[in-house]
């Protein structure tokens, strides 16, 4: 029998890429999101079934949820929104948490709750094992690893069976584009108006940036698993690819697609506050638990994502 996934945050650029995985894996999706983002509501294909809500309106999300088989909980305020308006990250990210948490357990439904590798902080090893500290640089940060003490509470006090997944920089298609876009739309944006890409800070800080379609990929095999049930599990490529060499790659590419000529040197401003400089993931739990094996390189990831911003820009 086919199973019942709700996905909340479903019209995210992540959110809606799982949603998709999902439908070819015979799951029946609901998407749950209130569009205050929704990069990828066009991603969202008609056999989704959408609906407008706010995480916080638990009313009207626990009606959406009797019927389900698990939530997927990606509903999320992003890590540069926590520099201008922290409390409004704090109360989606960290007690939005809680409220999904507490309705899980409460209807008794599984959970698989996606977290980030922004909770590690900055690496003490490296690569990064789930053990690893957590020691969150930025009030975001902070918020997702709060979340996860609460969705472990719940497992350990009430038996809420859930999995808690913890993605490495996931870049790809849909991803938004605005004032709190991550590095490689706006690289994109500042090459498709004749400038140079900005850097913040000397450029050698490192990331496990992972395709949408691989994070994806590791969500869903979340739920595949029952070994994985009361386990936090690292998603990503399982590399460390500096911000110059990511830079790099995307004006080359870039280069390439358009017949453009620009320079690989980008500019360099100040540092971003709470800005990490390391990080990349141990994906071997990953590996052994879920069977998960990353498919897609930077280089082509990052090809991709031009191709269909250029295709969908012209």
């Amino acid at each position: 029998m086919a199973r019942t996934a709700l996905i909340t945050g479903g019209a995210g650029f992540i959110g809606s890429t799982l949603s998709n995985k999902l439908l070819k894996e015979k799951y029946k999706v609901i998407v749950y999101d209130d569009l205050s983002n929704g990069s990828g509501k066009n991603n969202l294909v008609k056999d989704v079934k959408f609906v407008k809500g706010d995480i916080l309106d638990i009313k009207k999300l626990k009606s959406h949820c009797k019927n389900v088989d698990v939530i997927f909980h990606l509903a999320v305020k992003p890590l540069t929104m926590s520099f201008d308006k922290p409390e409004e990250v704090v109360n989606v990210n960290d007690y939005g948490s809680y409220l999904i948490a507490k309705l899980c357990t409460n209807l008794k439904k599984k959970l698989i709750h996606v977290s980030s590798s922004e909770v590690y902080g900055d690496a003490i090893s490296v690569t990064m094992k789930e053990n690893h500290s957590l020691l969150p640089t930025t009030i975001y940060a902070g918020s997702k690893a709060a979340a996860e003490l609460y969705v472990r509470g719940f497992e350990k006090s009430e038996k809420l069976k859930m999995v808690i997944v913890r993605p490495f920089n996931s870049y790809g298609e849909f991803m938004r584009d605005d004032s709190y876009a991550a590095a490689l739309p706006n690289f994109y944006s500042r090459l498709s108006n004749h400038k140079l890409p900005i850097i913040h800070g000397t450029g050698n800080q490192t990331r496990d940036f992972t395709h949408v379609g691989d994070t994806a990929e590791g969500i869903f095999l979340a739920d595949q698993t029952k070994d994985a049930i009361g386990q936090t599990i690292n998603v990503g490529q399982g590399k460390e690819i500096s911000i110059n060499e990511m830079a790099k790659i995307t004006i080359e590419k870039f280069n390439e697609l358009t017949g453009k000529s620009f320079s690989v040197k980008p500019i360099y401003q100040k540092p971003r506050k709470g800005d990490v400089k390391r990080h990349c993931a141990d994906i071997s739990k990953a590996r052994k638990i879920l069977g998960y094996k990353p498919k897609t390189k930077l280089k082509e990831g990052i090809e991709l994502y031009l191709k269909w911003k250029l295709s969908n820009t012209n």
